[in-house]
């Protein structure tokens, strides 16, 4: 149930969805001209770049180097892989590029790639088969079949933590690293430590950006603000959901 309701509050934390409830008090309500002018103050704000970058400075936690060596690296699933025949990388690819690196390096020695299961009957499909391709990605990449290790259940951050759990629980007092998205970092991290691992974050799929801008940047509007700004608000309502009921 708690799986369920999460999808459909996103559905509520979008910028675009404020949008038109904002518009459907404009159109019944006496006070047009001001809700017109709220609306393009929300639109000017969110599909700045500039603004939605400090957010994301603000936020997303930092890249670190690793120099120590670690038994296992855990590796959060949730948009690596696109359905569809063959390979497609998505938006998040670099949660499992990244490992690899550090595999390549040495670092790490097996990787456990957990979720990946996000059907919800009759509201969502997801026939992507993340965690199997990214394996096969992997270990056409140079990764030995024997060092990957897939769990398969995970529906949320929470039961990443959970059912990681189980499959590590003799490895537990060994520190291992944790990597996915910069954004996502605060949350997971803190659900791992919940459950009782010793984690060392190592974020990927950075998204912040902490070179300097051009004016450009800085002021003409673009829609993939907004969808950047409503992943982040997305991000943090989970985070503290999660504080409020326990699960970090």
């Amino acid at each position: 149930m708690f799986f369920i309701l999460s999808k459909i509050i996103d559905f509520f934390l979008q910028p675009i969805c404020w949008i038109f409830i904002l518009l459907g008090i404009a159109y019944f309500s006496q006070y047009t001209k001001r809700v017109i002018l709220l609306i393009t103050v929300v639109l000017l704000l969110l599909s700045n770049g500039w603004f939605v970058n400090q957010c994301y400075l603000a936020y997303e936690s930092p890249q670190v180097k690793l120099k120590n060596t670690y038994q296992w690296c855990i590796i959060l699933g949730g948009g690596m892989m696109r359905a569809g025949e063959g390979y497609r990388t998505g938006e998040t690819a670099d949660r499992f590029i990244q490992p690899l690196l550090l595999y390549k390096k040495g670092i790490v020695k097996k990787l456990l790639i957990t979720g990946g299961n996000v059907n919800i009957k009759g509201l969502k499909i997801d026939l992507t088969q993340e965690s199997k391709k990214v394996k096969e990605v992997l270990i056409a990449m140079g990764v030995k079949p024997e060092d990957i290790y897939l769990e398969e259940n995970a529906r949320n951050t929470h039961e990443n933590a959970v059912y990681t759990k189980q499959m590590l629980k003799p490895f537990l007092k060994e520190r291992m690293v944790l990597v996915t998205s910069a954004m996502h970092m605060p949350r997971a991290k803190a659900c791992f430590l919940k459950e009782g691992f010793l984690i060392e974050a190592f974020p990927a799929d950075i998204k912040k950006k902490d070179t300097p801008s051009g004016i450009l940047d800085q002021i003409i509007p673009q829609e993939r603000n907004l969808n950047k700004f409503a992943e982040l608000i997305r991000e943090i309502s989970g985070y503290v959901i999660y504080q409020l009921i326990g699960f970090a």
